[in-house]
């Protein structure tokens, strides 16, 4: 039997549950939206990619503090004016400086730089020493280096590791009759890093030390009277610490 009153009964039901269901998804929305961005949490500071920019070319000047450790082996032809004819282990250490110019170019991904950098110093002399008979000097006239640079940016601080190869003019001086010299370039490599921190956009200051390994080195000179003196300049250690300011043209 038909009974209008089921009928209107079901009908307000239908009409219950769906306000009832969109209700429900009115308050669901907002809330879920707002988990969404509770879960979506900004990274910590040392996490977050680096905001300065390292990229591009880059000039420079330094200033170098050099510790040399070294010894050379030597024969006159002439018992006089050299007090022996062969000298060995003559200890040639002492440290000198120099001032030079750098350039460079930087390629940043994110927090980390690598690059190249070359570099050319004028120095002077660097060790001296007074055996009987003769006295020596030894100067690194030039230095030059050709490097890779890797790092970390800290934002406008870049920490980093360095190496590549290394030349040095180097000139070994001695008195005997009078006063002679012969130079040579000697080659070999450098490792080493820095800290360099960028005060502007532009302009940064580094810090940096390098090792440098060099082969040895041969000289021969002849003096007034006609004696000749041949030597073998050896390099055990050589250390640079280096402090410089550079302006970095960003392109």
């Amino acid at each position: 039997m038909f009974c209008p009153n089921d009928s209107v009964t079901n009908g307000l039901g239908n009409d219950m549950n769906r306000f009832l269901l969109g209700l429900a998804v009115a308050i669901m929305l907002p809330a879920s939206s707002a988990f969404a961005a509770d879960l979506d949490v900004p990274p910590p500071d040392n996490l977050r990619p680096a905001t300065f920019d390292w990229s591009g070319p880059y000039l420079g000047i330094f200033g170098a503090a050099i510790a040399v450790d070294g010894t050379y082996d030597a024969t006159c032809t002439a018992a006089a004016p050299c007090a022996v004819p062969t000298y060995t282990d003559i200890e040639h250490s002492g440290i000198g400086y120099a001032g030079g110019i750098l350039g460079g170019w930087n390629y940043q991904m994110d927090s980390f730089v690598m690059g190249i950098e070359g570099d050319w110093a004028f120095g002077g002399t660097v060790a001296t020493n007074d055996e009987p008979g003769i006295d020596t000097d030894l100067s690194f006239n030039n230095i030059a280096t050709l490097r890779a640079r890797a790092g970390f940016a800290l934002d406008n601080t870049l920490l980093y590791f360095t190496g590549g190869l290394a030349a040095v003019d180097m000139e070994f001086g001695a008195v005997m009759s009078s006063t002679e010299s012969d130079s040579a370039w000697v080659y070999g490599w450098t490792v080493g890093g820095g800290l360099e921190h960028a005060f502007s956009d532009r302009l940064s200051g580094r810090l940096e030390y390098l090792y440098v390994g060099l082969d040895d080195a041969d000289f021969s000179m002849t003096d007034a009277a006609l004696t000749t003196l041949d030597a073998t300049q050896s390099i055990d250690d050589m250390h640079m610490v280096r402090v410089g300011l550079t302006y970095n043209f960003g392109w």
